[in-house]
């Protein structure tokens, strides 16, 4: 008879460590949120879809915001808002 198998215990989690926050996505289909969760004693991440169908664009976005949770900490910046706030770009100095 074999022994049975078994896993290793997964470590408790620090008395100390705080859960990090979710990553909000704004997509055309509504907004999608991304959380931090530990399964096993590793590191997963929990994606909440909204309940209308994703468009290309909306997947893309979501694959960009998940890369950016799994980075670590930063912020997401919409480039047309970005352009428009900051402007268009000058000459290139070099040219």
């Amino acid at each position: 008879m074999e022994p049975p198998v078994t896993s290793p215990r997964p470590p408790e989690p620090e008395e100390d460590a705080t859960p990090l926050p979710a990553t909000v996505v704004d997509l055309a289909a509504g907004q999608a949120q991304i959380t931090p969760v530990v399964v096993d004693g590793e590191d997963r991440y929990e994606i909440e879809l909204p309940d209308a169908p994703l468009r290309e664009d909306d997947v893309e976005s979501l694959a960009v915001a998940l890369h950016a949770a799994q980075a670590g900490s930063a912020v997401l910046v919409d480039v047309e808002d970005y352009i428009e706030a900051v402007g268009p770009p000058g000459p290139d100095p070099e040219q």
